[in-house]
């Protein structure tokens, strides 16, 4: 027969463990964003304007994907708004290096060449932005500002001779 002691014994023994079990399972189910649901919460702080917020979670979407050329795009849009908002020379460098990394990731991706192509644009560098703004139309022939882009490239053309 057993005794009430021996169960208390067992119950102080085994209790412990299925308490962990139950704290390990807890901590799994925790985490279970992938880097698509931190883009899209990044996205949605953007259009908010809580930069700081939107880089975060960009960052967290890249720790689970590192490789994602569309992240460090985010990413890089994301230090856009904060050089427009603060004028710092630190986070347009940021915004570039960010830009380089997705096209580093995929140089067939666009999106990158596009934004980076504006932001050399509106730094004057003339030279540059017309060259990868050609390269997105070369490879997005049928982008939906393309016009817009023929006409930035047109004017970079004349102002970087």
């Amino acid at each position: 027969m057993i005794s009430l002691r021996m169960l208390t014994t067992a119950a102080k023994i085994i209790l412990p463990f299925i308490a962990w079990g139950i704290v390990l399972v807890a901590c799994a189910t925790l985490e279970t964003k992938n880097a698509t649901d931190y883009f899209e919460e990044g996205s949605l702080l953007f259009k908010k304007g809580s930069y700081d917020d939107a880089i975060k979670k960009y960052k967290k979407g890249l720790r689970r994907e590192p490789r994602s050329a569309v992240g460090y795009n985010y990413l890089a849009v994301a230090y856009r708004g904060k050089y427009e908002l603060l004028r710092s020379l630190d986070w347009r460098e940021k915004e570039i290096e960010a830009f380089k990394k997705a096209l580093e990731l995929d140089p067939n991706f666009y999106l990158p060449y596009v934004n980076l192509g504006i932001t050399y644009y509106d730094m004057g560098n003339f030279k540059e932005a017309t060259r990868l703004l050609k390269k997105a139309l070369e490879i997005f022939p049928e982008h939906p500002s393309r016009e817009r882009i023929e006409q930035m490239i047109k004017a970079g053309e004349r102002e970087g001779k």
